[in-house]
């Protein structure tokens, strides 16, 4: 009966001190989509904030950088706070990661916003 009692106190053992090496793998795993989101509201701002914004960054831009170095842009979308959708353009946004070389997919869902196909302006006519 002894054994018995020890033979199942060793298996809770093992199955708790199991479970907690899995949880501390699960904390210790990086957010890249957090980051890359925390990011992209940093250097990008004044490119996809509603009421001003520069929809086309300079290719060397901090933003650009950014969008470019993120790891998948597109789950970007998915850390945007309810707050922060209220202070960018999921528009200006799409449009940035189209400009800087790391673009949303075309039909793409974008917290909300479906991404249409994106075309860059024109250049300048030379005079």
């Amino acid at each position: 009966m002894n054994n018995a009692k020890l033979a199942g106190v060793c298996f809770l053992v093992l199955v708790a001190l199991s479970s907690c090496s899995c949880y501390a793998r699960e904390v210790n795993q990086v957010d890249h989509c957090l980051l890359d989101k925390k990011k992209v509201m940093r250097d990008c701002w004044h490119n996809i904030e509603k009421s001003l914004g520069d929809r086309y960054p300079p290719l060397e831009s901090p933003c650009c950088h950014t969008i470019k170095d993120a790891k998948d842009i597109h789950c970007v979308c998915d850390r945007f706070t309810a707050h922060e959708l209220t202070l960018i353009s999921l528009s200006k946004f799409a449009t940035v990661t189209r400009a800087c070389g790391n673009g949303l997919h075309t039909h793409s869902n974008c917290a909300g916003y479906r991404v249409p196909e994106i075309t860059p302006p024109s250049p300048p006519a030379s005079p």
